[in-house]
C-alpha cells in the first residue's frame, strides 16, 4: 500500500469515528448524565451527609441509577485499552451510592462512614468519565435512547418528592430540561 493511500485510509478512519455531541444532542445527553447530574447528586449529598436520605427517596435514586446502567448495557466496551464494560462501572457506583445511604443514624460514627463512601463515590465517578471519554463513539452508536429518558424521568420524580432536599441535581435537570425543550 501506497503511503498516499495509507494516508487517505487514515482519514477515513478518523471522520468515521467522529461524534455528535452538540447540546441536545444523545451523546450530549448521556454526557450530561455522568458529568452534571451524577456530580450534583455527590453535591447534594456532601449536603445530606449528616441525616442521610429517607430509604423510599434512597430507591428513587436507585432506580434511576439502573435505568442508567441499563442505557449503558449496549455500549460495547471498546479495544483492549478501555478494560471492561462500561455498565460494569456504573454498576459500582450504585452499589456503593446504596452502601452511602445504608448508614443509619446520626452520630458522629456514622457520619465519617458517610464520608468515606462520599470519597469512594467520587473515584467511581472519575473512573465512569475515564471510561466514557474513551467511548465516545461507541455510545453515541449504541446507546438505548428510552432507557436513558428514564434515568432522567427517575430524576424529575426524585425532584417532584423533595425539591428541598437535592438543589445541586434540581438545578442540573433543569438544564437538560432546557436543553431537550430547545
Amino acid at each position: 500500500m501506497s503511503k498516499k493511500s495509507r494516508i487517505k485510509q487514515l482519514a477515513v478512519s478518523k471522520e468515521s469515528r467522529s461524534v455528535d455531541n452538540t447540546h441536545g444532542s444523545n451523546l450530549w445527553t448521556y454526557n450530561h448524565f455522568r458529568t452534571s447530574i451524577l456530580t450534583s447528586l455527590l453535591n447534594d449529598l456532601i449536603d445530606l451527609e449528616n441525616d442521610g436520605l429517607n430509604e423510599d427517596i434512597c430507591k428513587v435514586v436507585r432506580r434511576s441509577l439502573e435505568y442508567f446502567i441499563n442505557a449503558s448495557t449496549n455500549v460495547p466496551k471498546g479495544g483492549f485499552l478501555s478494560g471492561g464494560p462500561l455498565y460494569l462501572e456504573i454498576e459500582t457506583f450504585a452499589r456503593t451510592y446504596k452502601e452511602w445511604n445504608d448508614v443509619d443514624g446520626k452520630l458522629p460514627e456514622n457520619v465519617k462512614q458517610r464520608r468515606e463512601y462520599l470519597k469512594k463515590l467520587r473515584k467511581q465517578r472519575q473512573a465512569i468519565t475515564n471510561k466514557v471519554r474513551r467511548l465516545q463513539f461507541e455510545i453515541e452508536n449504541n446507546l438505548d435512547q428510552k432507557i436513558l429518558a428514564d434515568s432522567y424521568r427517575a430524576i424529575g420524580e426524585i425532584i417532584g418528592l423533595v425539591p428541598n432536599i437535592f438543589k445541586n441535581l434540581t438545578a442540573s435537570y433543569h438544564t437538560y430540561m432546557k436543553a431537550i425543550a430547545a
